[in-house]
């Protein structure tokens, strides 16, 4: 039987199922994903999701009317000039809810002009769950689907990721798709996390 991303979607809440779906009518390499799978007999897995916003309380109250809840699970990055937090509901894909600080620490942030740009009723990017991160990154690649880095995470460890090269929209970097091979754990780790978000980046080309 060939899935849909209807079938990915069955039984999610419509707004959690909006989301899904059009991010997945404009994103090639995560239609190329379900492609992949369907040709394999597969199913795919989502993993987790990813919303930028300006005010991630504020944004996420539309989830947590739905059953969504957050646990402190916090992904700080002063730094960097941003910090996101988790939200989850049984049998459903963790929501990664995003924002730049508000104060000078959000200077630099890449996250601000995205949100600005594109708002916050979109996915930046969807995550699937594959057992083996390099040989998926591989298959993906012969059918065509450029990668933006390396995977970050060491072998055998609990969670290695990567993301697909952005697509763009009007000239600026927009929705990735992202592999996720985990371990035992359903965390997030906070040190990969600004990886994974400054390759986000459109890459110039030639």
């Amino acid at each position: 039987m060939t899935a849909t991303v209807a079938d990915l979607v069955a039984g999610y809440e419509p707004t959690v199922s909006a989301l899904i779906t059009d991010y997945f009518r404009d994103n090639e390499a995560a239609r190329t994903a379900l492609d992949l799978a369907n040709r394999a007999d597969r199913r795919l897995v989502i993993d987790h999701m990813a919303i930028r916003c300006h005010r991630v309380d504020e944004r996420a109250s539309e989830f947590t009317a739905l059953g969504y809840r957050y646990r402190d699970e916090l992904v700080e990055y002063p730094d960097q000039g941003w910090w996101a937090k988790v939200y989850r509901k049984e049998g459903r894909p963790a929501i990664f809810v995003d924002q730049a600080y508000e104060d000078d620490r959000g200077r630099e942030s890449l996250l601000r002009a995205w949100v600005d740009r594109f708002g916050d009723r979109v996915l930046h990017h969807v995550a699937i769950l594959v057992p083996d991160i390099d040989a998926a990154k591989a298959e993906m690649e012969r059918a065509g689907v450029p990668f933006s880095g390396a995977i970050i995470g060491a072998r055998g460890t609990r969670l290695r990721q990567i993301f697909t090269a952005a697509e763009v929209r009007a000239g600026e970097a927009f929705t990735v798709l992202e592999l996720a091979e985990r371990r035992g754990y359903d965390g997030f780790v906070a040190e990969q996390a600004d990886g994974l978000m400054q390759s986000s980046r459109m890459k110039k080309m030639g």
